[in-house]
């Protein structure tokens, strides 16, 4: 006899293909991997067991070789604020 997979709806959850809100179902394989997968399109796959999500590659967040960097991409520096009412 086998057992029945039991599979479990995440409340808010949005699938990364379809964008639809509350159809993600959670459960284990038979590798006794943590899947997802969405009821709507069909998209599915294997959670990482360590808890670190992969980054999905886009073009925000690959390098652009041979452009100078945007503004909001420039060095970051602290800056201290003094108080004007003590003396230093």
């Amino acid at each position: 006899m086998t057992e029945k997979t039991i599979k479990r709806f995440i409340a808010g959850a949005v699938c990364p293909r379809c964008a639809e809100m509350d159809k993600l179902v959670m459960f284990r394989n038979e590798q006794n991997q943590q899947v997802r997968e969405c009821v709507r399109c069909g998209y599915s796959d294997v959670m990482n067991e360590n808890g670190q999500a992969e980054e999905i590659s886009t073009r925000v967040n690959q390098p652009r070789v041979g452009e100078k960097p945007l503004a909001h991409e420039d060095e970051v520096s602290v800056v201290n604020i003094m108080d004007p009412k003590k003396k230093h």
